[in-house]
């Protein structure tokens, strides 16, 4: 089998309600869908994040995919993204799309779902986090979420819905007080669920701490990222050492793993298969944490089905997995796959069993998606208008 074309199409997709956090907003989810065509007849699905970059990276990537077999990953990995060439031109997010679709065609070929390819799964059902977000209200006035009233009835609402038995609370929005008093009321309304919060990054060393001593009886499952670099949340962890901390900012490459387990940075890798380079290495990232004895969880980044689907099967591979992993796509209206959006059960999602990732696209909303993304000159994420001018990631309060 060979690939002879490489298709790539930038969709937008729209959500419930803008999401507001640290560094801007998300008026909906913008994406690349990425599809390998192989002289057999298959087609191997990939998934991306947006942006004129990655569309250019992409067009590049053709010339030297034709012709090259899918099973030989790890050939086309040196050839289009080796160490070298990730670290100085960014180019592990479409090559990871393109891992994906070919794990695609390798499963769609031997009639087996991605994960047998990866040494088998270790669970069928892989628990999700609700995840809250502060909120502009959408188009009819509805779905706003601007204090702690309107996010503990927003979390009552999805817990109902989905059976979600951890709520990750995102951060860095509001003041830390008025964050830490939003945190204690969705403890007291959710006394036996698991509950993280992620500031992204934005607070400085003395403020994470303050946040920590705050929350010290409040059994908060992990402060992810809440301040900046190795260093930053070194000091954090020993100044608070009683909080659990996580990381897929400051910890996000496998050179920064071992730093990470030296500098006692941290007790859980928020591991992701487009960041890590594919499914394949992010799996190889959590036998380093393994060794390393880290916790292991997922992050996530507005997927759509395609990387969803790659991210269960990961999941479903992974026996350190210790945390539920994170996922926008409850805020998803609609998608870009055959049969709509994938359907939760029991707070978290079944891991598909077809060929390959299990997924096809609907060319239909392909299209439709395609026509917005070409209309929507703001993409995925904006500038946040209640913050005009904030300086991403620069230490607050």
């Amino acid at each position: 089998m060979k690939i002879t074309n490489l298709k790539y199409t930038p969709v937008f997709v729209p959500i419930e309600a803008p999401l507001r956090y640290s560094q801007g907003a998300h008026p909906g989810f913008s994406r690349i869908i990425v599809e390998l065509e192989t002289d057999e007849g298959l087609v191997g699905l990939g998934e991306c994040y947006s942006g004129k970059a990655r569309e250019g990276q992409l067009e590049e990537f053709r010339p030297s995919l034709i012709g090259e077999d899918p099973f030989q990953i790890e050939r086309i990995r040196w050839k289009l993204g080796s160490p070298g060439a990730l670290k100085l031109f960014g180019h592990i997010l479409p090559f990871a799309a393109i891992e994906f679709a070919c794990l695609d065609l390798q499963g769609k070929a031997l009639g087996r779902p991605v994960y047998e390819l990866l040494g088998g799964k270790v669970r069928d059902h892989v628990p999700l986090s609700a995840y809250l977000f502060y909120r502009y209200p959408n188009e009819k006035n509805e779905g706003e979420v601007s204090n702690a009233d309107q996010m503990v009835a927003w979390a009552r609402s999805l817990v109902q819905q989905y059976g979600f038995q951890t709520i990750k609370y995102k951060n860095g929005v509001l003041s830390p007080d008025e964050e830490i008093e939003t945190f204690k009321a969705l403890r007291k309304a959710f006394p036996r669920h698991k509950i993280r919060m992620d500031p992204n990054a934005v607070w400085s060393v003395s403020t994470a701490v303050r946040v920590a001593k705050k929350l010290k009886d409040d059994d908060l499952e992990y402060l992810e990222d809440p301040t900046w670099g190795l260093r930053g949340m070194a000091r954090v962890n020993r100044k608070a050492p009683w909080v659990t901390l996580a990381s897929n900012m400051s910890v996000f490459a496998f050179e920064d793993l071992p730093v990470a387990a030296l500098l006692d940075v941290l007790d859980v890798v928020l591991l992701d298969p487009h960041w890590y380079g594919g499914i394949h290495r992010a799996r190889v990232a959590a036998h380093v944490c393994e060794t390393l004895n880290l916790d292991v969880g997922m992050h996530s980044g507005t997927e759509l089905g395609v990387s969803l689907a790659a991210m269960l099967h990961l999941a479903a591979a992974i026996p350190n997995l210790a945390a539920a992993p994170d996922s926008h796509y409850h805020h998803l209206r609609d998608d870009v796959i055959q049969g709509g959006k994938m359907k939760y059960e029991n707070g978290g999602m079944k891991v598909p069993t077809g060929p390959g990732l299990g997924v096809e696209i609907d060319r239909d909303k392909l299209a439709r998606y395609h026509e917005m993304a070409k209309s929507q000159q703001m993409g995925s994420w904006i500038e946040d208008p209640a913050r005009p001018g904030i300086v991403t990631y620069y230490p607050k309060y």
